[in-house]
């Protein structure tokens, strides 16, 4: 009966591909060397399944590493080795060129097509709601403190949208990205019109204390408190809270007055 599956062994054959080269090879030794470049090739033993069916020329010009044919892997992918003739193996390489060419062709059409569809969905979830324009404008503005941001602008880097949590996460994340900006502007304005810093031994100043937190000595144990004073004028300092005050200040909230 035609088809019928006979036996299957093993050959002596090994079959290896060099992708840079698009070449296959047949040799009787396990990782062969490229005949174009010298790189060594990782190869497969050629394994043959005997059918009761005639071989011919595309067993002859086949790379993968399994027959099934009357020839129990004798003639399969002899186009590439040695005891092939080189206007045998040209033409065969030449074919697998050209069929790998075809292959990656149409890979390309179908990923040009696939990229397309993702930009149209993309564009479209971009202009559903207002503020994604917004969002997306602060994804694209790197580089980001947080990882969480910087995976989801890589995220709709690959035009992958992100969910409703983690669009809602990215808007708190930008809100609180305005807001530091925001401050970092003001304290930047007020240090350019602030008046100098009051300078001299033993001098009393007056102002009010925006700031206080304890810290601990570099040395020992133990520590003291320190305050950040904003006088008149917008100068700043910091100093050491008065013994007056570090009762109160114990008593209240340890980073704010």
């Amino acid at each position: 009966m035609t088809g019928m599956i006979i036996d299957a062994s093993p050959t002596p054959y090994f079959l290896a591909r060099c992708i840079p080269c698009a070449r296959p090879v047949r040799t009787e030794a396990p990782n062969p060397p490229c005949p174009e470049c010298g790189r060594a090739l990782s190869s497969e033993r050629l394994y043959a399944v005997t059918r009761d069916e005639s071989c011919d020329g595309a067993c002859m010009n086949a790379f993968g590493p399994s027959c099934s044919c009357s020839c129990g892997g004798e003639n399969h992918g002899k186009s590439f080795g040695s005891q092939s003739t080189r206007e045998e193996t040209e033409r065969a390489v030449n074919a697998y060129r050209a069929r790998v060419a075809k292959e990656e062709e149409k890979r390309a059409k179908k990923a040009a097509a696939k990229r397309a569809r993702a930009e149209r969905e993309f564009a479209a979830w971009s202009t559903a709601q207002p503020g994604r324009a917004e969002l997306l404008a602060y994804l694209a503005d790197g580089p980001h403190d947080s990882s969480f941001v910087v995976d989801m602008a890589r995220q709709v880097s690959r035009l992958e949208p992100p969910t409703e949590r983690q669009e809602a996460a990215v808007g708190r994340c930008m809100e609180y990205a305005h807001r530091r900006a925001e401050e970092a502007e003001r304290r930047t304005q007020e240090a350019a019109t602030a008046a100098p810093v009051p300078t001299g031994k033993a001098l009393e100043i007056t102002g009010e204390i925006i700031l206080a937190k304890y810290e601990d000595l570099d040395y020992g144990s133990g520590g003291r408190y320190k305050m950040l004073v904003r006088g008149e004028g917008g100068w700043r300092v910091w100093s050491t809270v008065p013994a007056t005050l570090t009762r109160e200040i114990k008593d209240g909230p340890a980073s704010e007055l």
